[in-house]
């Protein structure tokens, strides 16, 4: 079965990230509520609004907030899309290639400490992590936000299916 994905995003001049995709996948049939008189139609279509772009060299990682969808479980989750621009035309030595996700908000809420001290602030004091012999270092923060987004991931951890020639085209530009 075709499923279809459209997506564009762009960062404004003030550094906002606008944009959307659309996935839709007409053989997928959702769970829907057993309680419900739901009509049972096969199809699954999830619409997220893109609040984060990443472009490095030839890709590109997105994401955003799912905030239309048939499947009303999905309604509010993050998801993550990552693109690889190869060129145009037939004649590329390998075709464009793309990867996404869908995930859960991460638990929260605890944070360690020492039970016996009260005045024990724990995890949620924060620095900053650097090599101070290396003046370009930009660092790496103790406590890194917990929303999946475009910084979730380096980009070599994911893994990425081709786009057939003919099945559209991703342009990827600074």
């Amino acid at each position: 079965a075709t499923r279809f994905l459209e997506f564009n995003a762009r960062q404004q001049n003030n550094g906002r990230t606008v944009g959307e995709m659309t996935f839709s996948d007409p053989a997928v049939v959702p769970i829907g509520d057993p309680d419900s008189e739901g009509s049972g139609n096969p199809g699954a279509l999830i619409r997220a609004k893109f609040d984060c772009l990443k472009i490095t060299g030839n890709k590109a990682v997105m994401s955003g907030e799912i905030f239309e969808s048939n499947v009303l479980s999905a309604i509010g989750l993050r998801v993550l899309l990552v693109v690889e621009d190869n060129g145009e035309g037939i004649n590329v030595p390998t075709t464009d290639k793309l990867t996404w996700g869908i995930y859960q908000p991460s638990g929260g809420g605890w944070t360690p400490k020492d039970a016996e001290r009260d005045d024990d602030n724990g995890a949620s004091l924060n620095w900053l992590a650097t090599d101070f012999e290396r003046a370009e270092d930009p660092g790496v923060p103790s406590n890194q936000s917990k929303v999946i987004g475009c910084q979730s991931f380096s980009l070599e951890a994911y893994s990425f299916v081709d786009i057939a020639h003919g099945g559209g085209n991703v342009q990827v530009q600074p």
